[in-house]
């Protein structure tokens, strides 16, 4: 399930809250419905991707202070993959 999926299992029954009796879950189901929309709308689908855009490969910058993280360096694909030894058969005994 993509995100924008999850985002709306958590909507709903923000939205449902609103309809309630007790006026702090209604005041709870606004707020909570509004900023879930909020961060499927604007952060998710509009700013994130249009920040990454502008810095390019500066969003994959390291500070010098995170530098004792491991360095995960994707490796090329092989050209053919390894096949395992073919089995030979032993000679029956008796």
């Amino acid at each position: 399930m993509r995100a924008p999926g999850r985002l709306w299992i958590l909507y709903w029954p923000a939205a449902l809250a609103v309809g309630g009796l007790i006026i702090d879950m209604k005041e709870m189901g606004v707020g909570l419905a509004a900023a879930v929309l909020i961060d499927a709308t604007l952060v998710r689908a509009v700013l994130l991707p249009a920040t990454m855009k502008l810095l390019g490969e500066a969003n994959w910058y390291l500070p010098r202070w995170l530098e004792w993280l491991p360095r995960l360096e994707r490796e090329p694909p092989e050209a053919e993959p390894k096949r395992a030894p073919e089995a030979v058969p032993l000679p029956a005994q008796g």
